[in-house]
């Protein structure tokens, strides 16, 4: 299973490539060096390449919460082993929901 990316509807084809590239980190060689090499290769800011970033939703698709089935989003790629490490996972809403039942007996 993988990093699964959905543009938005006003992103073009660079754009998916630069998610692309930016969600292929491998931890090799460091964060900040693969961003510095990214803003490089597409001769943009890191400041551009992060609006870039922030509008094509990405996630697991091998991680789902474990109460109604809902992808797992990521926010940098750090998140990716870390989300799969762990034994189970709930979405934000599931969770509040959980709470508010929990708390409220």
């Amino acid at each position: 299973m993988s990093v699964k990316l959905q543009p938005s509807m006003t992103q073009n084809a660079r754009d998916l490539r630069i998610c692309e590239d930016y969600w292929a980190f491998t931890n090799q060689g460091g964060y900040i060096k693969h961003v510095n090499t990214l803003c490089e290769k597409y001769n943009i800011s890191s400041q551009l390449l992060f609006e870039t970033i922030a509008q094509c939703f990405a996630y697991l698709d091998d991680v789902r919460c474990e109460y109604c089935g809902y992808v797992c989003p990521l926010e940098v790629p750090a998140d990716i082993p870390y989300m799969r490490a762990k034994d189970s996972w709930c979405c934000e809403v599931c969770e509040h929901a959980t709470w508010q039942e929990h708390n409220h007996r």
